[in-house]
Formats: structure tokens, sequence, C-alpha cells
């Protein structure tokens, strides 16, 4: 009998690291950082490429360009523009509804296009679900 209240006080106390272990993993905010070289996003192109965040992330970044453009940061999921300023350089935060984020100056086909460097940080769980 007392066998077997250990046995099951060894897998209760497991249980409970192994489910504070997942909690810890899915809601601790990570720092990571990212660099666009060249980014820029053209008219005709169908992909979005970028960062991939969760709801909540909070996104701060630092842009510049070799001349004077538009620059955008694009909600590939939303389809909203969550960040737009022109000029040779720029730095923005926002907050993310979540899904793919990309960066770029704008580059419709005619007249010139100075892609930019993007540097930032935002933050995110160890593991998305």
């Amino acid at each position: 009998m007392l066998l077997k209240r250990r046995r099951h006080l060894v897998v209760g106390i497991s249980a409970g690291v192994v489910a504070a272990t997942f909690l810890v993993l899915i809601l601790l905010p990570v720092p990571r950082a990212f660099t666009m070289d060249g980014a820029a996003i053209y008219d005709l192109e169908p992909t979005c490429t970028g960062i991939a965040t969760t709801s909540g992330t909070t996104v701060t970044f630092h842009w510049s360009a070799g001349g004077r453009t538009y620059f955008f940061v694009v909600s590939c999921s939303a389809g909203e523009v969550a960040y737009q300023s022109n000029g040779t350089q720029g730095s923005g935060s926002f907050v993310s509804t979540g899904g793919v984020y990309e960066f770029g100056s704008s580059c419709p086909g005619p007249g010139p296009c100075f892609p930019a460097d993007v540097v930032g940080t935002y933050t995110g769980p160890l593991l998305p679900l």
C-alpha cells in the first residue's frame, strides 16, 4: 500500500513538473534579433517573407536605405500595413497580431528602388503554438 502511494506521488509530481515546464516554454517571452539586407517589397511579387510572430509580440526595428524611399512593414496574414515611413532611415515598433510580417522598401516597376537594411528585435515564446 505504501509503495502504491509513493508511486502515485512520484507520478503526480512528475506530471506537475512537465506541465510547469510546458507553460514556461509557451509563456516566457524571449528576445530574438533579426537582420535583413536589401529588403524590398515588389508590387507584383506574390510571396510574403519576413519574421513569424505570435499575437502580442512586440517588434522593434531600425531601417536604412541608400536613397530616399518609402519603407513599409506589412502583415501578410492581415493584409495590413503595420508601419510606413519615407526617407533614408527610420525606426519603429509595433505589437503583432500574429503571423508573418514583411519588411522592405516599396519597389514599384519603373523608377529607382533603394532596398533597405533592417535590424531589429522581437519577443516571443520559446515554443510558439
